[in-house]
């Protein structure tokens, strides 16, 4: 870590610490929901400052918790969100996927561990998994379009927002809580336990977790490779049938958290250590990746201050990542980071019908690659930001929200000869601006309009590479000449909330200025594909809707059907062209039936069209049809709960291929797959 890092951790650490201990004092429980009976006006945004429910907020958010969370949750994070509206996952392998929202990607979608970036390498490359397991997480939160204004530069596309009770906000109120889970699964021998723990003594609030995950190849019908692949290349090995090469993972992660809670907040911190290694499935003979996560996190909370501030929360979070990319036994690149970010959100009293936050934010980031093959030079990276949101009540049916952010980032790059003195540093200054309305037509219906002007800064990653990605398979080249991003981004979304049918419609439009591609040259450099950063001019549209048909609904049952499609298209707006690995056409329909005495069960069907919409160099990817069921039970004896769960995916076996990732040719998605599982909460 550098000087200037150590020295901008240290004060940003002592003035927190300081803020939160001096003007000291509960925070509001963080329960889990176990049924099915989740409602729209209850479930509250931990991502927004000011606790907005997801009837009053301005821009779509989806909320997995609780069992549905549960059943859902799988070995990345982006195929546990595939399913939400609008969701597609990177999906390079079973290990690294990265949630893809509305067609964005990368270091447009920010993926938070309590407010705070998870600091890997995931938003890099599609190849790096991003270090969370959802299967041990109590919440996780996506917001759907621009969220910059409040998460920085590269929310442009929206948030993941995953939330734990590592560092405890709250006294428990038994002796001892906590989770105990094993699973295994068919489709890839995948064996996975976990644990956590909580326990209070006298105002102290202690937590310990910990998960650990082995998977095989996965198992696939037919060949793993496309027709077309097969019929013009010849393999070295044998043509891959049956399973995927290279598909397996491992992973595990120990955490241990403690905090102190008095009477009107919270002060504690956590330290974890998180471990991966996983096969890269891209076609080559034996590529894998083994990363290593040290983590710090300090965060506190005083509210009910009765002052001009009626809160101030602080996060901080403090990394060492290394990330080691094998060719065989052989070290091909290995990745060095050291990550800093703090932030101080600090609400302020109510002035009439007007509530709001403001808040500042600091990040450092300083990576390293080391080898024959690394592709990205030393990069130092410094962002300070500045931010406010602020919400009016105009009348009782209107609701406004207003906000701005400043960053001002520089980044520092040494090593690579090619590059001239002048652009070894680049500073940028960024304003995103964004303005929203709730509108609530009626007791049953509201309108929600949000539209967000953002900047984003381009990273050292799209200014300073120049070298050959074995994992990805690529010879990728920077642009050290690349300027701001910008885009501008509308949201209209119709919400109904009671009644038989239920749900949201929602449109959707982002309208780029020098939108940063990574796109294929036709060039080959090192027996490799070219593929250059560039800056064009880029159009986003589409829609994503919910829509739930309720036959019961009564306390305790619930039967619903519901619909879900939702699309998006994406192109160049200089010469028509469309940009690549953008998602297509998705429909899904199912039902669910939950009754708290007996079980909550789901089946589904999905239906994915062909995309034909291509960029050049891009394949076309034919449509399929997926077939999932979910089953849990509880069964409870004494103050303990017994789940037994059953997870089908891939019912019908279908050979299916997602055009969002860069590794569809040669690594389609899995076959048909068993999942059981059993979790005591004590």
């Amino acid at each position: 870590m550098t000087n200037r890092t150590l020295y901008s951790s240290a004060v940003f650490i002592l003035a927190s610490l300081t803020s939160s201990s001096a003007l000291a004092e509960e925070s509001s429980p963080q329960q889990k929901p176990t049924s099915a009976e989740y409602k729209l006006e209850e479930l509250v945004i931990e991502s927004s400052p000011l606790q907005q429910t997801l009837l009053e907020s301005a821009q779509p958010v989806s909320i997995l918790t609780g069992s549905e969370l549960d059943l859902k949750a799988q070995s990345s994070l982006g195929d546990t969100l595939a399913a939400e509206p609008g969701i597609s996952s990177s999906s390079f392998g079973p290990a690294a996927g990265r949630p893809v929202i509305r067609g964005l990607g990368g270091d447009r979608i920010r993926v938070l561990e309590n407010g705070i970036g998870t600091q890997d390498l995931s938003s890099s490359s599609p190849d790096h998994a991003v270090t969370i397991e959802s299967s041990v997480v109590d919440k996780i939160e996506v917001v759907r379009g621009p969220a910059s204004l409040l998460y920085g530069t590269s929310a442009v596309g929206g948030i993941v927002n995953v939330f734990d009770n590592r560092i405890p906000e709250k006294l428990p109120s038994t002796p001892v809580t906590g989770t105990v889970e094993l699973r295994g699964e068919s489709v890839n021998s995948g064996r996975n336990g976990l644990f956590n723990v909580t326990a209070p003594i006298g105002q102290f609030a202690f937590h310990v977790d910990g998960f650990k995950r082995r998977t095989d190849d996965v198992r696939i019908p037919g060949f793993a490779r496309t027709e077309s692949l097969r019929d013009s290349t010849e393999l070295e090995y044998p043509e891959p049938r049956g399973k995927i090469p290279f598909s397996y993972s491992e992973a595990d992660n120990l955490t241990l958290g403690s905090s102190y809670i008095f009477d009107k907040g919270y002060i504690g911190a956590a330290v974890s250590e998180f471990n991966t290694d996983y096969g890269v499935p891209n076609g080559e003979n034996d590529i894998s990746i083994n990363a290593e996560r040290r983590r710090v996190d300090v965060r506190g909370a005083v509210r009910d201050l009765g002052t001009v501030l009626d809160s101030i929360t602080t996060r901080i979070g403090i990394t060492d990542y290394t990330h080691t990319e094998f060719e065989g036994s052989e070290v091909g690149t290995r990745f060095d980071q050291n990550a800093f970010e703090g932030r101080i959100d600090m609400k302020h009293a109510a002035i009439s019908s007007i509530t709001g936050t403001w808040g500042l934010q600091l990040q450092t980031n300083d990576i390293q690659a080391v080898g024959e093959e690394a592709y990205q030079p030393p990069t130092d990276t410094f962002t300070y930001s500045l931010f406010a949101l602020e919400e009016a009540a105009v009348s009782d049916s209107v609701t406004l929200q207003i906000g701005g952010r400043f960053d001002w980032s520089d980044l520092e790059t040494t090593g690579f000869e090619d590059l001239g003195d002048d652009d070894r540093n680049r500073f940028f200054s960024t304003f995103s601006q964004s303005a929203g309305a709730v509108w609530d037509v009626s007791d049953q219906y509201s309108l929600a309009l949000s539209v967000a002007h953002s900047e984003r800064a381009p990273s050292g990653q799209e200014l300073f590479t120049n070298g050959t990605h074995v994992a990805t398979g690529s010879f990728e080249v920077g642009n050290p000449d690349l300027d701001t991003e910008r885009s501008l981004g509308t949201d209209l979304t119709l919400r109904k909330t009671t009644g038989t049918f239920r749900g949201s419609i929602g449109g959707f439009f982002n309208h780029f200025w020098d939108y940063i591609a990574l796109n294929p040259t036709g060039d080959v450099e090192d027996d490799l594909p070219v593929y250059a950063y560039e800056a064009v001019d880029a159009n986003f549209i589409g829609f994503e809707s919910q829509i739930s048909a309720h036959v019961i609904d009564k306390p305790g049952e619930e039967l619903f059907f519901d619909i879900q499609p939702d699309y998006v298209r994406a192109k160049d707006r200089d010469n028509d062209d469309n940009l690549p690995r953008i998602p297509p056409f998705r429909l899904r329909t199912g039902v669910t039936y939950f009754h708290e005495d007996l079980l909550r069960a789901r089946f589904e069907v999905q239906q994915v069209f062909a995309q034909r919409e291509t960029a050049a160099f891009e394949t076309s990817t034919d449509g399929y049809t997926m077939v999932n069921a979910y089953l849990s039970k509880d069964i409870s004896f004494g103050s303990q709960v017994l789940e037994v769960f059953l997870r089908g995916n891939n019912l019908l076996n279908e050979k299916a291929r997602n055009h969002v990732s860069f590794i569809k040719d040669v690594a389609p998605l899995p076959g048909a797959s068993a999942l059981l599982g059993i979790r005591i909460r004590f």
